[in-house]
């Protein structure tokens, strides 16, 4: 048996010895002349001949007949410095025998040398622990850490109770006892309060030193990371206000790669497209696809303009989310060149003002409608004034001729003329109360009424004109469509616009009248199309919608119809547009806004 361990000892690679307690080599491996520079041929009878004068040190050591390791400096038949790293330890069978073992740490010593100047500006010290002497060595770097003398000498219990109490300390109790009996390392940061009580935040690094499946002891390095850690805080607090703000403030991140064509959402993107996640292809097309198409050209055309440098990406466009609505979005990008000044990035942010935008749309058209009603007000104003001046200075005329000593007849010709300015005032105040009413209307009164049912109670109502007239009308709208407006005011349009292409027909071609629908983006168009006398644009185009104007002799024309019309239209929030050209026939196209 003894045999077979010396054989296995002495052709062992490392440099080992077997020693009796006085230092005796009992036996060794080939290597160990080679590893001191000894010659082979030279008989190496104790440990005396290895380390000289430092076996003394040696040798009180020894004596606890305790497993211990040791770094020794000695000096190179060269000149140059070595650092050998003994370890030693008793052998189980024979307590007065022991085993060592070398190692050649030289390489290690300068490099860890050439280490601490780059620690020092790190702020970075090192330590460790020997288990078996229960000591703990900390370099000049971690006393400054930890704000004490160089001449401090600490143990194991003084460095724990330099951290922080409570969760600092919990973790680094936990963290050695398991690197002491698994040989598990760890990295840390955690707050210890130095030795003149400020409070700092440290990284601590163990790894274990393991000998025979046992840890003799560990090591590792302790950073001042107390800044760094403090800025990378505020950085993160800042970092969250800065996510709360996009997230209250409605707003998705994008980043699109020009050069790949890979484009990057962030989660909050998804919510404003309505877009799910899965199914999105991450890619230029993808986000062109979701742009309304009346909005497309104007967006892709913004965006080439922004990556050609020729303006900032500071946009408006609207959207189709996959449930059919749409969105306004505010889009603004920043472009990012390399270092050859190739734009490659484009970086931006996209915030839905739908709601901004719809409230805006309607203050504007609050504001037209005021404008218009104030002009409609000064109009009014007018109108009165002339009109019942005129009946009422007229009737007054009259009347004062009456007290005249004039023949019969021609009394009872001013009570006629009385009479039919009478009528004519009575005529006039009725069509202004008409007016008074239109400009009173409340929007809430709009609501979704059926085009064709109305359309076919006006027919009913003028049954007997078309008749007269042999008009051939044709109604081409869709039995379910609906449109925004106040039912009496649709009812009015249409009652006007129809007995207009009846009263304005050619006396000498049959009448025809077609009603079209068609549906747009936001608002449906109802077209009356007649083949009757038509209105001379050119001429009157400007005035076609004013109040008491006629284009035409026709003796039943009061210049009110168009008017009224048109104020019924636009108090429904819509619009009226003439096309026409004289003696071919007149298209008058109805706006229905789809929003109401």
């Amino acid at each position: 048996m003894q045999t077979k361990t010396l054989f296995s000892l002495e052709n062992s690679p490392i440099p080992l010895l077997i020693i009796e307690e006085k230092g005796k080599i009992i036996t060794s491996s080939k290597v160990i002349n080679t590893f001191f520079e000894h010659r082979s041929d030279v008989q190496i009878n104790s440990i005396h001949d290895l380390l000289g004068d430092l076996t003394l040190n040696f040798k009180n050591k020894i004596k606890n007949k305790e497993q211990f390791s040791e770094v020794y400096e000695v000096i190179s038949k060269d000149g140059s410095l070595r650092w050998i790293k003994l370890s030693l330890f008793p052998i189980v069978t024979d307590k007065n025998l022991f085993q060592i073992c070398f190692h050649d740490i030289s390489r290690e010593k300068l490099k860890y040398d050439l280490d601490q100047k780059a620690k020092k500006i790190a702020k970075i010290g090192s330590w460790s622990v020997n288990l078996i002497e229960n000591s703990l060595y900390w370099s000049e770097e971690t006393k400054a850490i930890h704000e004490v003398p160089n001449n401090f000498i600490p143990d194991l219990e003084t460095g724990i109770n330099f951290y922080k109490e409570g969760k600092s300390r919990d973790l680094i109790i936990e963290a050695v006892s398991e690197c002491i009996e698994s040989g598990q390392g760890y990295d840390l940061e955690l707050v210890i309060i130095t030795a003149k009580g400020n409070e700092k935040w440290v990284r601590a690094i163990g790894n274990a030193e393991r000998l025979n499946g046992k840890t003799i002891g560990f090591s590792g390095v302790f950073q001042d990371i107390d800044e760094a850690k403090r800025q990378r805080g505020e950085y993160d607090e800042l970092n969250d206000r800065l996510r709360a703000a996009v997230d209250s403030a409605n707003v998705g991140v994008w980043d699109f790669n020009i050069i790949e064509n890979t484009l990057f959402w962030d989660e909050r993107m998804y919510d404003l497209y309505g877009v799910n996640k899965a199914a999105f292809e991450g890619v230029y097309d993808a986000w062109e696809r979701t742009i309304h198409p009346d909005d497309k050209e104007k967006a892709a055309f913004e965006v080439e303009q922004a990556i050609k440098g020729k303006m900032e990406l500071d946009t408006e466009f609207r959207i189709i989310k996959q449930d059919g609505t749409i969105a306004y979005i505010h889009a603004e990008a920043k472009v990012f060149h390399n270092k050859k000044g190739e734009p490659y990035r484009l970086i931006g942010a996209n915030t839905d003002v739908t709601r901004i935008k719809r409230r805006d749309d309607r203050l504007r058209k609050l504001l037209n409608v005021t404008e218009k009603q104030n002009q409609r007000l000064l109009d009014f104003t007018n109108i009165v004034s002339h009109n019942l001046r005129s009946n009422s200075s007229n009737i007054s005329m009259l009347s004062g001729m009456l007290n005249s000593n004039l023949p019969a007849d021609r009394q009872k010709k001013f009570i006629e003329m009385i009479q039919t300015s009478s009528e004519r005032l009575d005529e006039t105040i009725v069509q202004l109360n008409e007016i008074v009413k239109i400009q009173a209307t409340d929007s809430r009164e709009i609501n979704q009424i059926n085009v064709k049912q109305i359309f076919n109670k006006v027919l009913d109502s003028i049954n007997g004109l078309v008749l007269e007239s042999s008009a051939r009308i044709h109604l081409k709208v869709d039995d379910n469509l609906k449109v925004n407006a106040v039912k009496p005011y649709l009812t009015s349009v249409f009652m006007n616009l129809l007995t207009n292409s009846i009263k304005y027909r050619k006396p000498n071609k049959q009448l025809k009248i077609e009603i079209k629908a068609k549906a747009l983006p936001n608002q449906t168009v109802i077209s009356f199309i007649d083949n009757g006398i038509g209105i001379d644009l050119n001429k009157n185009g400007s005035k076609i919608f004013g109040m008491y104007k006629t284009f035409h002799n026709n003796k039943d024309a009061k210049g009110i119809g168009l008017f009224i019309t048109k104020n019924h239209m636009e108090a429904m929030d819509g619009k009226i547009q003439v096309e026409s050209k004289l003696n071919e026939g007149s298209i008058f196209h109805l706006y229905f806004s789809k929003d109401i």
